[in-house]
């Protein structure tokens, strides 16, 4: 009987937990997170050097070369229901090149040279996006988030140029343009904040985010079809995000 006791008590104290959780307003906010962003699929793959050494070429190569790169958000809600709300997120972020020497590589076998010098710039991305947020109450001050969100993305390739030097004399550089296009995106996430006191809360997250420009890239100085040539790329460009965040609540109670 003591037994059923406590199992009751212990019941009713779940339940009328959950209720005072439920019956908190939400917790409306604006804030900023950033993290690291790890490209997905064909984004983060590379050739490899013997790969890229064909004297006919290597036509759009479909790998992207990005590296795992930073990003900084600007986001916020606004709940009309206890648990659901709409919201938006302004983020911008970039990826640098990974594997760089294959490249290089490459280019001296197909073009039959002494040496090559790659330099790059960055991948680039905007991406403004609203959409619905998703707020459910675990503990006192702890909640689970969600959201998820559709829009634009503005997205820069990088430049890559390749100096070549050839018996102590330097050629003419090769050159991949820097291309942009916009296109449609969108996030899917989740994550945990702590309400660290009335007005102020800290985010953890993890979000999946997608976006597929269909880019046209220039191309200059190339005398022949050898080396890596790349003058369109439409391969998604997709990636898992991990951030950490601040954010200013309004209307909650106490």
């Amino acid at each position: 009987m003591k037994t059923y006791s406590i199992l009751i008590f212990l019941a009713a104290s779940l339940t009328g937990s959950h209720v005072s959780f439920a019956q908190q307003e939400p917790a409306n906010f604006i804030g900023i997170e950033g993290g690291v962003s790890i490209p997905l699929g064909k984004f983060g793959d590379w050739s490899t050097a013997s790969s890229l050494m064909s004297i006919n070429g290597t036509v759009n190569d479909p790998n992207g070369y990005a590296k795992a790169g930073g990003f900084g958000a600007l986001n916020g809600a606004w709940f009309f229901s206890r648990y659901f709300g709409i919201g938006g997120l302004i983020k911008y972020g970039t990826y640098n090149l990974k594997h760089v020497d294959s490249l290089s590589q490459g280019y001296e076998e197909s073009f039959d040279v002494d040496t090559t010098r790659t330099t790059t710039t960055d991948y680039k991305m905007w991406a403004v996006m609203p959409g619905l947020y998703v707020d459910l109450p675990l503990a006192k001050k702890f909640d689970l988030t969600a959201r998820g969100l559709v829009g634009i993305a503005h997205a820069s390739t990088p430049n890559i140029t390749v100096s070549i030097e050839d018996g102590g004399v330097f050629d003419q550089s090769v050159v991949q343009g820097s291309a942009s296009k916009i296109a449609f995106a969108f996030d899917l996430g989740a994550g945990f904040r702590y309400q660290v006191t009335h007005c102020l809360a800290i985010d953890a997250r993890a979000d999946y985010f997608y976006t597929k420009p269909d880019f046209t890239i220039p191309n200059s100085g190339r005398n022949n079809n050898a080396g890596r040539e790349v003058s369109s790329y439409d391969q998604p460009l997709e990636s898992v995000n991990f951030s950490l965040g601040i954010a200013y609540q309004f209307k909650r109670k106490k």
